[in-house]
């Protein structure tokens, strides 16, 4: 049974395009290695493993290990670097960057009203 580290994996690895082949190759294991992690319980790979793939993946290993994005059932590598990205903002530049969203795409006259 996949755990939520396996499940986050395969979603970016999918994401990217990249088969099992081509992440283990790219990190030095095997394929099966890379099913384990993704589909079984247990499996401990090392932190360097884990940079590995996370760097592949254009992610964190906190975004391997953590939950995932809000509510997002499939966040992909964009998705987390941007998330990321924004979290690291001052609340100035938050705010500014909200400010612009409104500008880009204002809200409905019904989402206004709220």
């Amino acid at each position: 049974m996949p755990t939520p580290f396996g499940i986050r994996l395969r979603q970016f690895r999918e994401a990217k395009g990249l088969t099992l082949q081509q992440v283990a190759d790219d990190v030095g294991c095997t394929k099966a290695y890379i099913w384990e992690l993704e589909m079984r319980e247990g499996q401990r790979p090392t932190a360097e493993r884990l940079n590995a793939i996370a760097k592949l993946l254009g992610v964190t290993v906190q975004d391997l290990l953590g939950e995932p994005i809000g509510a997002m059932e499939n966040p992909t590598p964009t998705d987390v670097a941007f998330f990321r990205e924004y979290a690291g903002m001052s609340e100035e530049e938050k705010g500014r960057y909200r400010d612009a969203m409104k500008l880009m795409f204002p809200p409905k006259q019904d989402e206004e009203q709220k």
